[in-house]
């Protein structure tokens, strides 16, 4: 079992000296898991089917004057086919502490910025739990000391970041892989502190009328890694590379009623590892890259109580061709169906489409509660007409998936 525990780094408040609540509280979740691929695999040792089980727990203590907390969110997979998907983080553990208008967390923690849908763009504080999904939504806990501030209008937010999550991959022999081993044993770092560059993010977020939006800038560690080859004659493993990143993005949301207008905009200041004359160094790099869309509702569809959302979103990089994302040039069309039942049935369906080379990558989410504990997801993705230059995509061509998944909450 891969565990991916961060130990260094770690501020933690000390609670002695706070007043416990009589009991903490204690809620999880167990789930099963099965992924079925239908298409012929691209790699022999590739297996058809991918079962595991999982585990969330949270343990939450209040203070009696509710001014100071502690949670402690444990995770952890076990898989039966694909091994490298067994792996154990702690999501959370932290004190948070408010102060009249300032508040104060410290330790593990999870942090999400953005509006989209498709592709959370300015998201950067937690690494990718890449082990879970391919879709950016599941993040690794990220040691931290957060420190906000109450204005009118919203809050003024601080991060020091003390320590570096690196990303896990799946073997070659896993579906949904790179077709070379990922060295995460030998990663390169462009900062010579690597893991322990202490990383730092400032963040304005409010709202004007019916404009929520937040202003934030962050340096540090990219949390997206680049890769370069071991052996550029016959390369047989991957390395990671981390280099540093200045970031500075913006993300809105404005309601006009039924519309729902998404915007995330950035600019990064970068590096790439390149070769050259003296051996691999790395050399700047800049670029912006923005996504955004609307979401339109229409309520009581076919004089039901369910509600639909129709969603559109262009996706761009200025890199082009040259981007280290397939999504450069796409354009996401779908909908969000909520029926608004006792199950709370919701399905999320959707297609991009590279503009470029007509690339389609197709996904669709349905999830319902069958009683007040239990409840049932299922999620199909597929990817068609993938096109070479679409690399991230390319390896993963033949990986279409439908999953199912049960979920017990106590």
């Amino acid at each position: 079992m891969r565990i991916t525990l961060p130990v260094a780094g770690l501020l933690l408040g000390t609670l002695s000296t706070f007043a416990i609540a009589a009991a903490p509280t204690i809620e999880g979740e167990v789930a099963l898991q099965s992924r079925f691929h239908p298409q012929e695999e691209a790699r022999p040792q590739q297996s058809a089917t991918d079962n595991s089980v999982s585990a969330l727990a949270e343990v939450y203590w209040e203070s009696e004057d509710r001014n100071h907390s502690f949670t402690f969110a444990p995770f952890g997979r076990a898989a039966i086919e694909a091994e490298a998907r067994s792996h154990a983080d702690i999501r959370e553990l932290y004190w948070n502490g408010v102060f009249d208008d300032l508040e104060i967390r410290a330790g593990i923690s999870k942090v999400f910025w953005g509006k989209t849908e498709i592709l959370h763009l300015v998201d950067v504080i937690n690494q990718d739990d890449n082990l879970e999904n391919l879709d950016g939504e599941d993040k690794l806990g990220q040691p931290m000391l957060r420190i906000s501030y109450r204005v009118p209008n919203g809050q003024l937010i601080g991060f020091v970041l003390p320590y570096f999550r690196e990303r896990a991959y799946l073997d070659p022999s896993d579906r949904l892989s790179a077709p070379l081993k990922v060295d995460e044993d030998n990663p390169v770092y462009q900062s010579d502190d690597e893991e322990s560059h202490i990383d730092w993010a400032l963040r304005w977020q409010g709202y004007v009328g019916n404009l929520d939006f937040g202003l934030a800038h962050f340096s540090g560690t990219a949390r997206d890694p680049q890769f370069v080859p071991n052996n550029f004659t016959q390369p047989t493993r991957l390395l990671p590379v981390y280099p540093l990143l200045d970031q500075t993005s913006m993300d809105a949301q404005l309601t006009l009623g039924s519309w729902l207008l998404k915007l995330e905009a950035l600019y990064r200041d970068t590096a790439v590892l390149t070769p050259t004359a003296t051996g691999p160094a790395f050399v700047d790099d800049s670029y912006s890259a923005a996504t955004g869309g609307f979401e339109y509702t229409l309520y009581g569809v076919f004089e039901s109580d369910a509600d639909l959302g129709l969603l559109a979103e262009y996706l761009w990089d200025e890199r082009g061709k040259d981007a280290d994302t397939p999504f450069q040039n796409d354009l996401f069309v779908g909908g969000r169906l909520a029926l608004n039942d006792m199950a709370g049935t919701a399905i999320l369906g959707g297609a991009v489409v590279d503009l470029d080379n007509d690339s389609l990558f197709l996904n669709l989410e349905a999830t319902a509660r069958l009683n007040g504990s239990t409840a049932v997801g299922i999620q199909a993705r597929l990817f068609s007409h993938i096109d070479p230059a679409d690399s991230t995509f390319y390896a993963i061509r033949n990986d279409d998936y439908i999953e199912l998944e049960i979920t017990r909450y106590f």
